[in-house]
């Protein structure tokens, strides 16, 4: 009798086995493929999030094209800052309307162009030829209707959800200045 149930546990503990072994995927994995394939996926993520950093920095510099102040809800985080601001501006967004408004009245018919971007996760870098014509007072010199050119270096910081939280700004006020000074 105890040998009898000895076999009977044994034979239920087999057909156990035998039904989950039967009911396991017995298909076989092709771990290059799979490799491949995970790759390929993270590419294209990354090629996805390189765009969409990419459309959100040209909103940015057609602010100063167009003066089309609403997309900074869209493009810029309500945390963003700017540095440096200028003198008696705020690093705010707020600030940053003043500062776009404020090229505007010195300079028209801006035509910017991004020669250099580089997408490095976070950080977007962008080096600007600018193209415009002095139609106001700039640093007490009054307008002369010049065009002239100048050189931007920015680099923007965006956040999680994708909207520009930073921006470190170099432009070159001073090439700017000899144009509108020059004969």
């Amino acid at each position: 009798m105890k040998i009898m149930k000895n076999k009977m546990k044994h034979f239920y503990t087999v057909l156990i086995l035998l039904v989950l072994f039967s009911s396991c995927n017995t298909n076989t994995i092709d771990l290059e493929k799979e490799r491949q394939n995970a790759v390929e996926e993270y590419v294209s993520n990354l090629k996805t999030e390189r765009q969409q950093k990419l459309d959100v920095i040209e909103k940015f510099y057609r602010v100063f094209e167009n003066g089309d102040m609403s997309v900074l809800s869209q493009i810029l985080a309500p945390n963003y800052t700017q540095y440096p601001s200028d003198p008696g501006q705020t690093p705010d967004i707020k600030g940053f309307i003043k500062h776009a408004k404020g090229f505007a009245s010195m300079f028209s018919n801006l035509k910017q162009s991004s020669s250099h971007i580089l997408v490095d996760g976070d950080l977007v870098f962008v080096r600007s030829d600018i193209k415009m014509k002095n139609s106001g007072p700039v640093f007490g010199i009054p307008a002369t209707n010049k065009i002239v050119e100048i050189n931007a270096f920015d680099l923007h910081h965006f956040n999680k959800e994708g909207k520009i939280d930073k921006t470190w700004h170099l432009e070159d006020f001073m090439g700017v200045m000899s144009q509108i000074k020059s004969k």
